[in-house]
């Protein structure tokens, strides 16, 4: 439920300070998108560390929470790395914000996917508890890059590109989603060492992990819906 009031508590705080960034950094231009994507990752939302972090629980250890992460923003980073890219020949064709509604749908029904085929695919020992399938996770990532941040990285890319050459377009969505990585890596790693240090069975938590994603699905579920009925600016 905390996680659910800090996602609706952050309504599009990542825009206008990316904006200033970018404006107030000028030829520095790299250094201030890896600065918006280390915010993107410190701030939650729907497709940063409230996901990871749930996907971290699941894991046995240490390596395990780091790969969860990095395959979850990996994923995100590819496809905002390929958008930045393209942005050239996108840049009059795309309105990304119709598709926050089905994004915010399809992310939630494979969140609450991922966490049945956790709990109902497990067999034989209640102590033999599966750890999050990495091939999943990427499949959450790509699904959630379409997300609203998607847009941010459009508005930094087409605010960035009359900066810089074509080919160095690429690196607009690259450096987003390397600082992001970063952040989360860190945020994740914290909430997994203090929990598993106050709890103790790393069973309880990756149960909690599977609760969590599944309740979370059913919330980002229900905030698609919600915006379909919901009159845009």
């Amino acid at each position: 439920m905390a996680i659910i009031i800090a996602i609706m508590s952050m309504p599009e705080v990542l825009e206008p300070l990316a904006k200033y960034i970018v404006k107030s950094m000028g030829p520095y231009w790299l250094i201030a998108v890896l600065i918006v994507g280390v915010i993107h990752g410190l701030k939650p939302d729907e497709h940063t560390w409230p996901i990871t972090v749930t996907y971290g629980l699941m894991q046995r250890n240490v390596g395990g929470v780091i790969a969860a992460v990095s395959v979850f923003a990996g994923a995100l980073t590819l496809v905002w790395t390929l958008m930045s890219a393209l942005i050239g020949e996108l840049m009059g064709l795309l309105n990304t914000s119709i598709l926050d509604p089905y994004v915010d749908i399809i992310v939630g029904l494979t969140m609450i996917g991922v966490a049945a085929y956790l709990v109902f695919g497990r067999h034989g020992d209640y102590h033999d508890v599966k750890t999050a399938d990495y091939k999943l996770i990427w499949i959450h990532g790509l699904a959630a890059a379409f997300g609203g941040d998607f847009f941010i990285v459009l508005i930094l890319t087409i605010a960035i590109v009359p900066m810089i050459t074509t080919d160095l377009s690429f690196l607009v969505g690259f450096m987003f989603g390397f600082g992001s990585w970063l952040a989360q890596t860190v945020i994740v790693l914290a909430i997994y060492k203090g929990v598993i240090k106050s709890v103790g069975d790393w069973s309880v938590v990756a149960e909690a992990g599977r609760i969590a994603l599944g309740i979370l699905g059913l919330f980002m579920i229900g905030l698609g819906i919600y915006s379909f009925f919901t009159p845009s600016d």
